[in-house]
C-alpha cells in the first residue's frame, strides 16, 4: 500500500480512508480479490501445485491460501478446481441436443 500511496502522491492513512470510499472496499479486501481471481486463472490454466501458487501470489503458505479462498469464495482451491475443470466427454451427444431431433 505504501509503494500505491507514494504514485498517488498521498499518504497511505488517506489512502486506506478514501479507497472504500471510492470503490466501495477496503484495500485490503481489494487486494485479496485480484489474487483469488489470479490463483483461479492459474488453477483454471493448469497450475497444480497449490505450494508454488500460494508463494508465488505472495501468500505465507498453502493453507494460507487455501483458507483465504474458502473465506472470500465458500469453497477450497481443490473443490474450485474440479467446477473449473471441464467434464470429460463420455462421446456421445444428448438426445436432445442431437442434429434435426426436436
Amino acid at each position: 500500500m505504501f509503494s500505491l500511496a507514494q504514485l498517488l502522491g498521498v499518504s497511505p492513512y488517506r489512502l486506506s480512508r478514501a479507497f472504500p470510499r471510492e470503490l466501495g472496499v477496503t484495500v485490503t479486501h481489494y487486494r485479496q480479490r485480484v489474487r483469488i481471481g489470479r490463483a483461479l486463472d492459474r488453477r483454471e490454466a493448469g497450475e497444480d501445485s497449490l505450494g508454488t501458487l500460494a508463494a508465488d501470489l505472495g501468500y505465507a503458505d498453502q493453507a494460507h491460501l487455501t483458507r483465504t479462498m474458502r473465506q472470500y469464495l465458500g469453497s477450497t482451491p481443490a473443490a474450485l478446481r474440479r467446477l473449473l475443470t471441464p467434464a470429460q466427454s463420455t462421446g456421445t451427444t444428448p438426445t436432445a441436443c442431437r442434429e434435426g431431433e426436436p
